[in-house]
């Protein structure tokens, strides 16, 4: 069994539309080995960059904070620099969840999906998604125009594609990235 990790980035930790949205994931397939962390109330330390290290794929769930992730997330990105390039992240597959109110979602996972690839995980095609408030107050009248919206159903699709690219094998390059101390002063 695939071991996926689940990463909630929102300040509202278990307590939030992020915890419900991730427990909605989590009943679509079971197949996969589950294991969820709410960095709300997570220290980012070495036992949380082994679970990272260790999951056969990752999947980041954050709501919308001001055309941004959750500050629970940023915190993460920030912690995990060291990681960028190492093989604990070189082609280790992903997916991105967003939950936002009603603007500003696609932004969010545009650009958290290209910190991601940048730090040297895996983007599968179709594998982020946008859920909103709007979505779902619409999705609740039947109407024609359904399928244009994001669905819960939608992140099936997701875990599918997450599953077929966490069977892939392949061996990536990375850039020589300067992993002595990131942190280091520079500017005088």
């Amino acid at each position: 069994m695939k071991k996926v990790l689940i990463l909630n980035g929102s300040p509202s930790g278990d307590k939030g539309n992020c915890a419900v949205f991730i427990q909605k994931v989590h009943n679509l397939d079971k197949t996969l080995n589950y294991d969820v962390v709410h960095l709300a109330k997570t220290s980012i330390s070495t036992t949380l960059k082994k679970k990272i290290a260790a999951a056969d794929g990752v999947i980041f769930v954050t709501g919308t904070y001001w055309d941004s992730w959750g500050s629970p997330m940023q915190k993460l990105m920030e912690e995990m620099t060291d990681m960028e390039g190492t093989p604990a992240l070189m082609g280790k597959p992903c997916a991105v969840m967003v939950l936002m109110h009603s603007v500003g979602g696609k932004s969010v996972l545009s650009r958290l999906q290209g910190v991601l690839s940048t730090m040297g995980f895996l983007i599968p095609p179709m594998s982020g998604m946008v859920y909103s408030l709007v979505s779902d107050i619409a999705l609740k009248s039947k109407n024609t125009h359904a399928k244009d919206f994001w669905q819960i159903e939608d992140a099936e699709l997701i875990l599918e594609n997450l599953k077929t690219a966490m069977s892939m094998q392949v061996t990536w390059t990375t850039w020589p990235v300067d992993k002595k101390d990131p942190r280091r002063k520079w500017f005088r």
